[in-house]
């Protein structure tokens, strides 16, 4: 019996790796699945570490904090390491790449071993006594499912197209994330340069009413000037305050997303003060085509159609026939009556189960429920498809109109400021009145804040176009960098 034994285990050895249980070891299987896309090269930076035993050594100095981002970059890169949901969705992809390898031990033997203790009584009749034997031994079993039509490769196509989907989702959520790390970093820019804005408002509207002081000591101006001077002061002071207190509101939850405190400082620079707005838009053509095919939206969309369209099929398959092996042995020792010699008992077959009315027609509702939702999955994609068009288009439409708006808040600044270095001439020179002054600064001061949210604006288009279309950044070519800024300046 030991050769047929060894030729047996020689087979086995053969067929076990043919059959891919050599690829199948869980973790490598899962990292390899699981590792991220080029543009998404990030990992869950903040595990939790494992506990340390209670006779360990001691623990070592806190390592000191890290250093406040001083770029945008640097910012998208904290916020990654951080943020909660894009290491969820990097922990469900993982889970989804376990399922994918479990999906192919389907293709695998199943094996068992087992081992037993018996004690058998035989009855006693007229012609023999009874008999007792205790007996003990190894058992062991294999089934194996050599054809079953395409079920298995259904189900294991369904797996990796849900992996394909969970990997998407990360994608998408580090696209969110990047997104909302610009979009709060340009408003906090934006909001800067506004409060610097308003503080130039505050020393124009003191040096009007120190001028206006002045007329009046000198007998050319009535106090009415003054007050009115004063008023536009205080109403300057005002919204600076306001301005101030909304800068500090954006930077809390721009260091928030960064994984710092609230009250961290960060140091960005300013707004850039040279938007460079191209003279020619983008074809509207070319930008919704590499959105449908690069848009992590779209593709997961696709992606779980796909999945569904695969369980249909597997759903659809389970009534076809399936060709097994099995293979059982098992070897017993007497142990009492002694001196017995052992048995041995050993089977090899191959059988086909073919279902019929399994479960009063169970599977047949089980492959049209499958269908229906393979057809809704479809349905959903294209909707997703058109979601993303119009996204692409609004983003498209919106980052045209803040580029004109960019352009015509210059001109505006431009004619505004023209018209109030004229207006605080005549005031000077005796020749214009204090009205007249006023309303020129509250121009010239509302000039100013628009071309800041054009500013602004365009750079924060120009990130939601690119997220639309796909992308984690805007190109390089559309937009300055910000502003350095000045030495000494917090």
């Amino acid at each position: 019996m030991a050769a047929p034994r060894a030729r047996t285990a020689a087979v086995l050895a053969l067929l076990l790796p043919a059959s891919g249980c050599a690829t199948l070891a869980p973790s490598g299987f899962v990292d390899g699945r699981t590792a991220p896309p080029p543009e998404v090269a990030r990992r869950a930076a903040t595990e939790p570490a494992p506990a340390r035993a209670a006779a360990g050594p001691a623990p070592s100095p806190p390592s000191p904090a890290p250093a406040a981002p001083r770029s945008i970059p640097e910012l998208v890169a904290r916020a990654l390491e951080v943020d909660p949901a894009t290491r969820a969705a990097w922990h469900d992809a993982r889970a989804a790449a376990a399922a994918a390898g479990g999906e192919r031990t389907a293709y695998l033997p199943s094996v068992s071993v087992g081992a037993g203790l018996q004690r058998a009584e035989t009855a006693r009749t007229l012609t023999r006594a009874g008999t007792t034997a205790t007996t003990a031994g190894p058992s062991g079993e294999l089934t194996w499912i050599l054809l079953d039509l395409g079920a298995r490769a259904a189900r294991v196509e369904q797996a990796d197209q849900l992996l394909l989907a969970s990997r998407l989702a990360e994608h998408a959520a580090v696209a969110d994330l990047v997104l909302r790390v610009q979009e709060t970093a340009y408003q906090y820019l934006g909001s800067r340069a506004l409060v610097e804005a308003e503080a130039a408002a505050v020393k124009q509207a003191e040096e009007s009413l120190a001028a206006a002081e002045g007329r009046r000591g000198a007998g050319v101006a009535t106090v009415a000037d003054v007050l009115q001077a004063r008023t536009a002061r205080s109403q300057a002071r005002l919204r600076l305050q306001q301005l101030e207190g909304q800068a500090l509101t954006v930077g809390g939850a721009l260091a928030t997303l960064a994984g710092l405190p609230p009250t961290a400082t960060l140091d960005l620079g300013a707004l850039p003060a040279d938007v460079r707005v191209p003279e020619t838009a983008p074809a509207v053509e070319a930008l919704l085509d590499e959105a449908a095919q690069r848009s992590p939206d779209l593709a997961r969309a696709r992606a779980q159609a796909g999945a569904a369209a695969a369980g249909a099929r597997a759903a659809e398959r389970a009534w076809l026939p399936l060709l097994s092996l099995g293979a059982t042995a098992s070897r017993s020792w007497y142990l009492d009556p002694s001196g017995v010699p052992p048995s041995t008992a050993w089977t090899v077959g191959l059988s086909l189960r073919i279902p019929l009315l399994e479960g009063l027609l169970r599977p047949a509702y089980d492959a049209l429920a499958a269908r229906a939702d393979a057809d809704a999955a479809e349905a959903r994609a294209a909707a997703t498809a058109q979601a993303v068009a119009l996204q692409v288009w609004t983003g498209y439409q919106a980052f045209r109109t803040a580029g004109l708006r960019v352009e015509t808040a210059r001109d505006l600044l431009a004619s505004a400021q023209a018209s109030s270095n004229v207006a605080a001439g005549r005031y000077r020179e005796g020749v214009g009145s204090i009205l007249d002054l006023l309303t020129a600064q509250a121009a010239l001061e509302g000039a100013r804040a628009e071309e800041v949210r054009a500013r602004a604006d365009y750079l924060v288009a120009l990130a939601q176009l690119a997220r639309a279309t796909g992308r984690l950044a805007p190109p390089a070519q559309a937009a300055a960098a910000p502003t350095p800024a000045p030495e000494g300046n917090p």
